[in-house]
């Protein structure tokens, strides 16, 4: 018999928990590493067991979780859930018992990102006396909210998604804007020109 998993869904997180990082449209892979004699296993999510194996063949399961995305493999013991969506991540787990022992449980907390399809630029200028007024937005599309920003150009290095920089008359300077999560970077550069030009806004 399978023993209970000591943490209730949502309210904990096991101190020896694998941490793991996939893009959306990634998959995961959930192998039984044990010896094989006498070996059963139950594969959760949260506390729901979506795949089971026992008598050297997996089972069917009552769970519609994943549906149509796992897949199972006998040879080394896994189970993959393909095809990962964002509302996927969670704490997985492996619970595994053989011949008169109880392995120890194995816990996979599994985070699911988007990643930065395109990074734009918005930018307006105020035009003072002598000088012109940069105000710079970067944009990042398809990566959800964990993200972070960085500029670099005229000897700038600064953080977050927006930037003010003053340029005097007839000064350029070529600018870079860098956004990233947990998996990915893109970057947009955008070259400023201070001119006597009616005030201006532009996407690059």
């Amino acid at each position: 018999m399978f023993c209970c998993l000591f943490c209730i869904a949502g309210s904990c997180v096991d101190p020896d928990a694998e941490v793991v990082h996939k893009a959306a449209g990634d998959s995961l892979e959930l192998i039984a590493d044990y010896p094989k004699d006498g070996l059963e296993v139950q594969w959760k999510y949260y506390d729901t067991t979506f795949a089971e194996y026992r008598k050297d063949d997996f089972q069917k399961v009552k769970s519609e979780l994943f549906y149509e995305r796992l897949k199972m493999n006998k040879n080394n013991i896994s189970v993959t859930v393909a095809d990962l969506k964002l509302q996927d991540s969670g704490r997985f787990s492996i619970v595994a018992e053989g011949k008169s022992i109880q392995y120890e449980t194995k816990f996979i907390v599994l985070h699911v990102h988007d990643l930065i399809r395109d990074v734009q630029i918005e930018s307006s200028v105020t035009r003072l006396q002598d000088s012109c007024m940069f105000h710079l937005r970067c944009l990042a599309f398809g990566a959800g909210l964990n993200l972070s920003y960085s500029w670099s150009g005229l000897q700038i290095q600064t953080q977050g998604s927006h930037l003010n920089i003053s340029l005097r008359l007839a000064e350029n300077t070529t600018l870079t804007c860098t956004a990233n999560n947990t998996l990915s970077v893109k970057y947009a550069t955008k070259t400023v020109v201070c001119t006597d030009k009616p005030d201006d806004s532009s996407i690059s």
